[in-house]
């Protein structure tokens, strides 16, 4: 798919002719939401405000209740948990799991747990979502530090942004810095385009279940098509 793509026109060029990825196609697809602003990511780092702790240490601690020693420790992964304005989901998701369990001397989550606890596993549940899915970089592990700021803002203006339009743009410069010769390496959500091409290109599509058997009662029926 990527040697087909031309990024001149953002579409793939096929022998019958050229089409591309569409909005509609992110909608029907993952069902994010294409109504809405705009996501605009500030990668401004954040002022220094204690003395013990960078800028982005304490920003992300603000948002996580966790912080990233800025040397020394690596993750399983072999990257730092902070590096060059970027966190590392593992180092992330590691200590979350090690807070709430028990194994480790850290308290369950439960409904009982305080709405702070509440809101950081949240938080990190989104960022992993967000950096490990739909704008994954090519470590697949390392996500910006400047989500965190969007992710700190109001959950119904989170949740009011148009992510379609801004997976669908990550998408296309993904798509044009691989089709570069020299390049051998793609980040983006692949995903997304695998199951695009399975739509629309039915000699390289597995066999799924036909649409009659997709009942009220189907467990999946509901749910965003790239889940078929």
């Amino acid at each position: 798919m990527v040697e087909r793509w031309r990024k001149e026109t953002h579409c793939f060029n096929f022998r019958e002719g050229e089409c591309t990825i569409t909005l509609k196609d992110i909608a029907i697809l993952t069902d994010l939401p294409i109504d809405g602003d705009v996501v605009c990511v500030d990668s401004t780092p954040p002022p220094k405000v204690v003395a013990n702790m960078s800028g982005w240490q304490h920003f992300i601690w603000t948002v996580t209740g966790l912080c990233p020693p800025e040397k020394g420790d690596h993750d399983a992964d072999g990257h730092p948990p902070l590096s060059k304005g970027q966190v590392s989901i593992t180092w992330l998701t590691a200590e979350i799991r090690r807070k709430h369990n028990p194994e480790f001397g850290g308290i369950p989550l439960t409904e009982e747990s305080s709405e702070r606890d509440k809101e950081i596993y949240a938080r990190i549940y989104i960022l992993g979502m967000i950096g490990g899915v739909f704008f994954p970089k090519k470590s697949n592990n390392l996500i910006c530090n400047s989500w965190l700021k969007i992710i700190l803002g109001d959950w119904d203006d989170m949740g009011n942004l148009s992510w379609a339009s801004a997976c669908l743009a990550h998408i296309y410069r993904s798509l044009c810095n691989a089709s570069a010769r020299a390049v051998k390496e793609i980040d983006g959500a692949m995903f997304i385009v695998q199951f695009w091409a399975w739509e629309h290109l039915p000699w390289i599509a597995p066999k799924v279940e036909p649409d009659r058997e997709w009942g009220p009662d189907h467990p999946l029926r509901h749910e965003a098509y790239g889940c078929r």
